[in-house]
């Protein structure tokens, strides 16, 4: 026989896990949703929308609703596929609950740039700084903080850890990555494929970071419905 391989080690591949889910993923979200609002203000017929019964609450959560839908569903089809690959060819095995969590919490990081985008754009009065918005978030999420996270466990080594600093190495990295969705995405998803998804000695991290990932859902597109409130159209 042949050596066999899981679902679970197939996605917690470097190119699935880092290059695919966390890299494309909140790029193509980010694309999808960063012109929701500013784009039918651009092009008028925001205001048509809202002369009808809609409130600009409606259209926010109404794009951030929609868009976050597509997505998720988009990636719920996109993983559902290797699912037939998985249950009938003999050299892998399935292991179904640690996929679906890996899945619903892909689905999850989708939606949460999604929102982040759809509160941008509200906030905003161009398509220019939505698009110059989008770039810059992408950039701080997705490749400054990983930086940030894997050059201060390099630094400690090279240069000592200073007194001063009320956290530890390992707490300081886990503060920076539960400040990134990508981050706070990570350390739930390690802990999902390996069968302990808010369990043992982590739980109460797995927790802070799966409280983090809604708070990115619920929190940019309520600020961003502050600033639209207030503008004019």
């Amino acid at each position: 026989g042949g050596t066999t391989v899981s679902s679970t080690q197939l996605v917690n591949s470097p190119l699935i896990k880092d290059g695919i889910v966390t890299t494309f993923v909140p790029l193509v979200s980010l694309v999808v949703a960063y012109n929701a609002v500013v784009g039918e203000r651009e092009s008028g017929s925001l205001k048509l929308l809202l002369a009808l019964p809609h409130s600009r609450s409606d259209v926010v959560l109404g794009k951030v609703v929609g868009r976050g839908a597509a997505i998720a569903v988009a990636i719920l089809a996109g993983f559902a596929l290797p699912v037939v690959v998985f249950v009938v060819h003999p050299s892998f095995a399935f292991e179904a609950v640690g996929y679906v969590q890996y899945v619903l919490l892909t689905a999850l990081l989708g939606v949460a740039f999604v929102a982040v985008a759809v509160g941008v754009s509200a906030a905003t009065a161009s398509n220019r700084i939505a698009i110059a918005a989008a770039i810059t978030i992408y950039l701080v999420f997705v490749v400054l903080f990983g930086a940030i996270h894997g050059s201060i466990g390099f630094v400690s080594m090279l240069a000592g850890w200073p007194d001063w600093m009320p956290l530890t190495v390992e707490q300081t990295q886990r503060a920076v990555q539960l400040l990134s969705p990508t981050g706070s995405f990570k350390i739930i998803v390690n802990r999902a494929l390996s069968g302990s998804l808010f369990g043992g000695e982590q739980a109460r991290l797995q927790l802070s970071a799966f409280t983090m990932l809604v708070a990115w859902v619920v929190v940019p597109p309520l600020l961003g419905l502050i600033r639209f409130e207030a503008s004019d159209l």
